[in-house]
């Protein structure tokens, strides 16, 4: 009788030891998933602060522009009149190539934006509890990488339990 008892606390030792490794298995997952998202947080404020950078500097260019533009417009005050159409011509022909170099800086900034929402596209792939306009809110809002950390670390503790 003894033997026997002694014989299933061993079986529920081993079995409590198998059972403390899933779970160490499983925290090591978790962990690297942890990893994961922090490293796609860190990428996303990396791609948010260059857009910025960009959208600075198509600002700061379309300030030179507007100043070219009023200078232009000066210039044509002052222009004789045979030489007014030729400068205004060549003026207004600066200024759209200006804002044809400015719009493909914009369509390259659109085109990162896009590039930026994918991850939180996956992620509302992979989440069906995430709608598609709430990943996309909280990847491209100015918050967003807290809030998406945020959301992401609740979703892996609800996963833990």
């Amino acid at each position: 009788m003894a033997q026997k008892k002694i014989n299933l606390i061993r079986e529920k030792a081993r079995i409590i030891g198998e059972k403390n490794i899933i779970i160490q298995e499983k925290n090591s997952i978790i962990q690297e998933k942890v990893n994961l998202i922090r490293e796609i947080v860190n990428i996303a404020r990396e791609k948010t602060n260059i857009v910025r950078e960009k959208v600075n500097m198509v600002q700061e260019k379309t300030k030179i522009v507007r100043e070219k533009g009023n200078i232009a417009r000066e210039k044509d005050k002052i222009v004789d009149n045979d030489n007014i159409f030729d400068s205004i011509i060549h003026e207004k022909n600066t200024l759209i190539q200006e804002k044809d170099i400015i719009l493909q800086e914009k369509n390259v900034m659109i085109h990162e934006k896009d590039s930026m929402i994918q991850p939180a596209q996956i992620y509302a792939k992979n989440n069906p509890n995430l709608s598609q306009y709430r990943a996309n809110y909280i990847w491209m809002s100015p918050f967003g990488t807290n809030l998406y950390k945020n959301y992401l670390l609740r979703d892996l503790k609800k996963t833990m339990e």
